[in-house]
């Protein structure tokens, strides 16, 4: 009687071990597709590409491979900000979040130098739309200083550099004959522009890839 309980318990163990094999695989599937599902849902807008500017530059393995010859679809971040500067799909539109190929960082601004390229100072105001006084007491100074912007463009796939290169704000400029009300003294320094940007990532996204 006993011998046929221990044989009964092994058989139901060894069910219960066939029976876990091909739970533990389809689980093992479902968190699998389940991790590939969100990763896909991770890329919605242009926005969500700014994570290849974080820490670890985390590249989207849904996005279009990049290398051969252009156009390679291509969006700029600036600053902190997840909202693309420029994005462009090497030809004349804007590139759905799936088809870019390279994601462009830009850093800073920091001072290219310690000269002052326009000191403007301000005493007095001038009233404003509503008619309102908006008289400063004293005066304040404004210096502005050229500026700096490393990038650094990553492949979007993979986070993969592909190249640095530095763009400088204005060298020259004209101080704003007013200021508004509550202006303190301060340093400004100056960025490149939209069309800098632009034209200095025109080549990446539209001449041969680059390894």
């Amino acid at each position: 009687m006993r011998k046929a309980v221990v044989d009964w318990l092994v058989l139901l163990g060894v069910w219960i071990v066939v029976l876990a094999i091909p739970v533990a695989v389809l689980g093992g599937l479902g968190m699998l597709v389940w991790s590939v599902l969100d990763d896909d849902e991770g890329l919605q807008e242009l926005s969500d590409l700014h994570r290849l500017c974080g820490k670890n530059h985390d590249g989207f393995g849904e996005t279009a491979s990049y290398g051969g010859g252009g156009p390679h679809p291509l969006v700029l971040f600036t600053g902190d900000t997840d909202f693309p500067a420029h994005a462009t799909d090497g030809q004349t539109a804007e590139p759905s979040p799936k088809d870019v190929q390279l994601v462009a960082c830009a850093s800073g601004p920091t001072r290219a130098s310690d000269r002052v390229i326009e000191s403007c100072t301000y005493v007095g105001g001038e009233p404003d739309s509503s008619g309102s006084d908006q008289s400063l007491t004293g005066s304040i100074t404004i210096a502005n200083y050229q500026g700096k912007v490393d990038i650094t463009v990553y492949e979007a796939r993979t986070g993969r550099p592909v190249d640095t290169f530095r763009l400088y704000g204005a060298d020259k400029l004209t101080c704003e004959p007013t200021v508004r009300e509550g202006t303190k003294s301060h340093d400004v320094i100056t960025v490149p522009s939209e069309l800098a940007y632009a034209e200095r990532l025109e080549e990446y996204a539209t001449e041969n890839a680059k390894r």
